[in-house]
């Protein structure tokens, strides 16, 4: 199978989701990434958006290296992703270069905005993925991929559906993770714990409450023809 996961920021599969991306591709599944933002406002060591962008991509493409991933790159500005005609192209693009059987991305209620967004579009383009006149570069796809949101540590609403047992890839996802440097003086600025501490917080809490030591946790995406296929999570 081919596995997307959608991100709004260089940094957000390897939080949310590269446990189970590590886990597809144990099992011999194709894994790619693709970013909407550069993340190119998040920091205040850089002396532009531009350095920050190249970090933040340079670092995205050290972290895929240890997942085995291919990455496309949106490139939209960190901070005030929009919903666009722009930007809904970019995303369908995204989705149709991947030829995705399960897609994982940000849930549309995240209180990050540009997670909310990108998580809206996707779910709202999943009907125009094999329209052949939708305006976009990449040729349409016939899959009718299963959507999954991945849960998110900044907020409260998101409630699971499913759990994936993450134990056996925590400490390679924590290294993907690790790639990105730049990351970790930023989130200092505004969390009461490190990145790094995050992400074992999370994967520990989502782990107790499946019974596992690490998991990640996944909410589904239903509409007419794109009910999920839960068989389809590892």
């Amino acid at each position: 199978m081919n596995i997307l996961a959608i991100g709004a920021h260089p940094d957000d599969i390897e939080v949310f989701c590269a446990g189970t991306l590590l886990k597809y591709k144990q099992q011999g599944h194709n894994i790619f990434i693709a970013l909407t933002t550069s993340g190119n406002i998040g920091s205040n060591e850089y002396e532009s958006r531009e350095a920050i962008a190249q970090q933040r991509e340079q670092e995205q493409l050290e972290a895929v290296k240890v997942m085995g991933a291919q990455v496309r790159f949106m490139r939209f500005d960190d901070q005030g992703l929009q919903d666009t005609p722009e930007t809904r192209r970019a995303v369908i693009n995204a989705i149709r270069w991947a030829n995705p059987d399960v897609i994982l991305a940000n849930y549309p209620l995240d209180p990050s905005t540009d997670h909310a967004i990108t998580g809206k579009i996707v779910s709202e383009v999943m009907l125009s993925i094999p329209g052949r006149l939708i305006p976009a570069d990449e040729p349409p796809i016939s899959k009718n991929p299963s959507l999954f949101f991945y849960g998110t540590p900044v907020g409260i609403d998101f409630m699971p559906e499913v759990y994936v047992d993450i134990t056996d890839f925590y400490e390679q996802k924590r290294e993907a993770l690790t790639k990105h440097t730049s990351q970790y003086t930023w989130m200092d600025v505004y969390q009461t714990h490190g990145l790094l501490d995050i992400l074992e917080i999370t994967d520990k809490f989502r782990g107790l409450q499946a019974g596992f030591v690490y998991a990640e946790a996944f909410r589904s995406f239903r509409i007419h023809g794109y009910m999920p296929n839960f068989k389809l999570l590892p």
